[in-house]
């Protein structure tokens, strides 16, 4: 079928190269459903539409190729109008004349697939469950490296390892390794010395890039250097190093008042801070409080004050042997190397004639007594033994410190201080007096002996003897001697009481001492083995 409008106006266009692309008239009419797919002209040749599978090549979205022609893509026609001719150009599906190849002959367009979109009957698909597995896995494995990376520091820092509790060396030999740069910060305590009690950041904490860490070590307290201070800078310098117990002890000086002339613990001892610290400081010449000290102490403590000393019996009542009162009293200022006398309580003796307490009391205790009782040393000196010879008299009674009681030979030593008072020790005492000074009882009786014993403190008779019934092989002249002898043992001692009298003369009476093993030695066989009969004749007539 020919339209003749069509025809009128169709403009040929004549092509030198096969491959030119024919324009339709852009006066042609348009189809009016340009979904037709069937040819107006029933003879029209149809060509099929390509696969949809053939598209373009790269050159389709703008320069075509050499070997690629130009697709002319038909378009519809509505009623009263062609295709332009640049649409039928595109079209490469159109007609052709057949006179002269040139004429475009009205046409239905066919619907054909686009060269260049796929149809989605032919697009592969891909399942989106199949994506999300997808990406889930890859971020899986992306979160799988950053922790095992993270977690071995292969980046984001490093975690402290605990070493609180170890030495500074062990924690230095700990962090450093790990890259840590230790920075050691030093506190004064009185617990775990040498040892790291804080870390900043604490331990186990991922530091990130910085890694510094500060470890707290514990140094022990040591008393500062304070000698020559004032009491007061000396105080407050041991206070900031943790002091908390401070006691100050003054000593005489000629240094200026208030400095310190020591400390105890010495300068960079350790200490902790419940320690009692002591600094002593310079005072002028003082009498020290010495008062309820032992004699011993308080002599030792006159002569530190740089004083002298003397010692005196009271009869002030207090301990045995202790200060009770001073001459200057204590605090009162003085000269360098002034003498202070020390008052002590009389040696607790009951008297001079209880002759078994001389051995309870200090040698040098015992001639003061004996001093302060009235009684003088006449000759003294030391026996081989080392023990103290001396001998005290009132001028009534003589009372004689020796080895040898029961015969009472002299030693033959000078005179001078006794040396009870230079501290020798008592062998034995032998008291010389009459009768009658002991005990108005005192005769030559049985009864006269437990007078004596009575006045002296004695006990335990073993036996005794009279003139009569000594016993001895010695030559001796018994004409005009009357006596009475006995002895006894009272704990580790021997004593023995003889009174009589020589040719009328006054009774006297005679009480010795000595240690039980001072007799073990003794033959008695000459006496009859009466150690009564012994001690009588030796009294009278020596050894």
């Amino acid at each position: 079928m020919e339209d003749p409008e069509l025809e009128g106006n169709a403009t040929r266009a004549k092509r030198d190269d096969p491959d030119a692309t024919v324009l339709a008239d852009p006066d042609a009419t348009r189809l009016a459903d340009p979904e037709a797919t069937v040819l107006t002209d029933p003879n029209a040749t149809q060509i099929a539409a390509p696969p949809s599978s053939e598209v373009a090549n790269d050159n389709a979205s703008g320069d075509a190729g050499d070997d690629m022609p130009t697709i002319v893509v038909p378009h519809a026609v509505s009623s009263g109008e062609g295709p332009d001719g640049i649409d039928a150009m595109d079209d490469p599906y159109a007609p052709i004349n057949d006179a002269d190849f040139t004429r475009v002959t009205p046409y239905a367009p066919v619907a054909i697939d686009s060269p260049v979109t796929a149809n989605d009957k032919h697009r592969s698909r891909v399942h989106p469950l199949a994506v999300v597995l997808v990406v889930v896995a890859l971020l899986a494995a992306a979160a799988f490296v950053v922790k095992y990376t993270y977690e071995n520091e292969y980046w984001g820092g490093k975690t402290l390892p605990d070493v609180v509790g170890k030495t500074e060396t062990e924690a230095r030999s700990t962090l450093s390794p790990l890259g840590f740069s230790v920075n050691v910060n030093e506190v004064l305590s009185d617990d775990n010395v040498g040892k790291v009690i804080s870390m900043d950041p604490v331990a186990g904490t991922r530091t990130g890039d910085d890694l510094s860490v500060t470890i707290t070590v514990a140094v022990a307290r040591t008393v500062p250097s304070v000698v020559g201070l004032s009491q007061s800078d000396a105080k407050t310098a041991l206070y900031n190093v943790g002091a908390e117990n401070i006691s100050i002890a003054y000593q005489n000086s000629s240094e200026a008042e208030g400095m310190v002339l020591a400390v105890d613990p010495g300068e960079g001892k350790a200490f902790v801070s419940s320690d009692q610290i002591t600094l002593t400081v310079a005072q002028p010449f003082k009498v020290p409080d010495v008062l309820g000290l032992t004699l011993s102490d308080a002599e030792k403590a006159i002569e530190a004050a740089g004083l002298a000393h003397t010692v005196s019996y009271t009869d002030e009542k207090g301990e045995e042997n202790a200060v009770v009162s001073t001459s200057p009293e204590a605090g009162t200022e003085v000269s360098e190397g002034s003498t202070v006398t020390l008052y002590v309580p009389s040696p607790k003796l009951t008297d001079a004639y209880h002759l078994a307490e001389y051995f309870d009391i200090d040698p040098a205790d015992l001639d003061a007594y004996l001093t302060k009782q009235g009684y003088s040393v006449s000759s003294t000196g030391v026996f081989p033994s080392g023990n103290a010879y001396a001998v005290y008299s009132d001028g009534t009674a003589t009372i004689t410190i020796t080895d040898y009681p029961e015969s009472g030979d002299a030693l033959g030593a000078g005179t001078g201080t006794s040396s009870l008072a230079a501290g020798k020790a008592v062998g034995g005492v032998r008291l010389q007096t009459s009768a009658s000074a002991v005990s108005s009882s005192a005769a030559i009786s049985s009864s006269g002996i437990s007078a004596v014993m009575d006045a002296c403190g004695l006990s335990n008779l073993v036996s005794s003897c009279t003139a009569d019934t000594a016993q001895t092989t010695r030559a001796i002249d018994k004409a005009g001697l009357s006596f009475i002898c006995g002895y006894g043992q009272q704990g580790d001692y021997v004593w023995s009481i003889l009174i009589g009298s020589l040719n009328g003369s006054p009774t006297q009476a005679i009480v010795a001492i000595a240690p039980k093993s001072h007799y073990d030695g003794i033959d008695l066989s000459d006496y009859g083995n009466d150690l009564a009969s012994y001690i009588a004749i030796t009294s009278y007539y020596g050894k």
